[in-house]
């Protein structure tokens, strides 16, 4: 039974209408179907009031929840067009920086003056986010920014991934949280290419995880935490998925897993040499590589990321381990340089075996240090100082005399000898 019918079924029980073109009539103990056009007529006005009434409590809102859903609208619409813009500005920086201090070049910046002015036209408009003037501004502002998006991508292709690791890493003040999700945002909307990837793969890492000293690294989050973590910025992003988004994907799980098993390797390697001969992250660079668009997915980036820190950590305690039982110049001599890259690229760090043999340790504190219990003892320590420096204090005066003496006496003995001869 349906709403109408319903409805009609209410009125007839509050004796509201008496007949219906639906209900049967008995007489004479046969049943027979009155047509009454009153009776049609009432029925087609009642259908005809519950479909408006239907259109009206479900279909059209109140003009109050019109005009709040517009202005959220609106809202989305200038808050999603100011940080296109912002983070295309924050691009522009950073690759202006790696020009000038790594590649030693002068940056020749975008002229992002037509964007401002779209942007400009399109935020006074943004208030009617369904009238063709809008759409026409969005439109302009979509050009322009795909424009500086194109121009930033050719220069990108200048950059390498190592170039843009050390600014990362030299930067100072260092690169702010934003900087880093801009970056991350910008090559994770551009066309899949093994550089983007590598780049999105240092970003990530560098914007997911914080130096511990040492050389280490540790995330800022959990796996799991990562991955939703990575879901909600793709939103943001308006990333379109070029990976299986299904949760239970055998092929993304495969590949997290497979992050999963370097780890587990390099945990269980019993040397420096045991990791390095092994071709322990020329395999792992391969493993990257081979993933394509499937690295983006929000579960494998998690991954990698954990891969870098936990991998890279491993490398720096091998190779300390290697130093203290004084291997130190045959670890130099035996890779040198010939493996920093590849490393540096599996981690998204910068590890160069010269650079970690060279760097020294904090001294340990001297056992005198140690052995002072309390205050008092300190409070004599530094009474016994006091004492030395007098004593040397007073002998210092007494040389001085002994030798103003034996001063005199030369003279003395000179002014006898020249009387004498004279």
């Amino acid at each position: 039974m349906n709403i109408f019918e319903d409805l009609i079924e209410e009125l007839k029980e509050e004796n509201l209408l008496e007949k219906t073109v639906n209900e049967p009539e008995r007489a004479g103990g046969k049943v027979a179907v009155q047509k009454s056009d009153a009776g049609e007529n009432m029925a087609a006005k009642v259908k005809e009031g519950v479909q408006k009434s239907e259109v009206s409590a479900v279909n059209l809102p109140s003009s109050l929840e019109v005009a709040e859903r517009e202005n959220n609208e609106a809202e989305f619409y200038r808050k999603r067009a100011k940080n296109e813009v912002s983070f295309l500005q924050m691009v522009e920086h950073v690759f202006a920086g790696v020009e000038r201090e790594q590649l030693k070049i002068v940056p020749k910046p975008y002229d992002d003056l037509e964007v401002k002015k779209v942007l400009h036209s399109f935020l006074q408009i943004s208030h009617a986010p369904h009238s063709s003037e809008h759409a026409s501004a969005h439109f302009r502002l979509l050009e322009e920014t795909e424009r500086w998006h194109s121009s930033l991508a050719l220069r990108n292709e200048r950059l390498l991934t190592a170039q843009l690791r050390r600014y990362c890493e030299t930067s100072r003040p260092p690169l702010s949280s934003p900087a880093l999700i801009s970056l991350a945002r910008f090559y994770r909307n551009s066309t899949y290419s093994e550089q983007v990837r590598s780049k999105f793969d240092l970003v990530l890492t560098r914007l997911l995880s914080k130096e511990i000293g040492g050389n280490q690294r540790e995330l800022v989050l959990a796996r799991p935490k990562l991955a939703a973590h990575l879901i909600e910025l793709y939103a943001e992003w308006s990333s379109v998925p070029l990976y299986s988004t299904d949760t239970g994907d055998a092929e993304i799980a495969g590949i997290a897993q497979g992050f999963e098993d370097f780890i587990i390797e390099a945990d269980e390697a019993g040397s420096f040499d045991e990791l390095i001969e092994s071709s322990f992250f020329n395999r792992l660079h391969l493993f990257k590589k081979s993933t394509n668009e499937n690295f983006f997915a929000p579960l494998v980036a998690a991954a990698a990321v954990e891969s870098n820190i936990r991998i890279g950590n491993r490398y720096v305690e091998l190779l300390v381990n290697e130093k203290e039982k004084g291997g130190f110049f045959d670890l130099k001599n035996k890779y040198g340089a010939a493996h920093d890259q590849t490393v540096s690229e599996a981690t998204g760090k910068t590890l160069a075996v010269a650079e970690l043999l060279n760097q020294k340790t904090a001294a340990p504190p001297s056992k005198e240090t140690l052995n002072v219990p309390n205050e008092a003892a300190n409070r004599q320590t530094v009474e016994s100082a006091k004492a030395k420096s007098a004593a040397t204090v007073e002998a210092a005066p007494q040389f001085d005399k002994r030798l103003i003496v034996l001063a005199g006496i030369a003279v003395l003995l000179l002014v006898i000898i020249y009387q004498i001869i004279g």
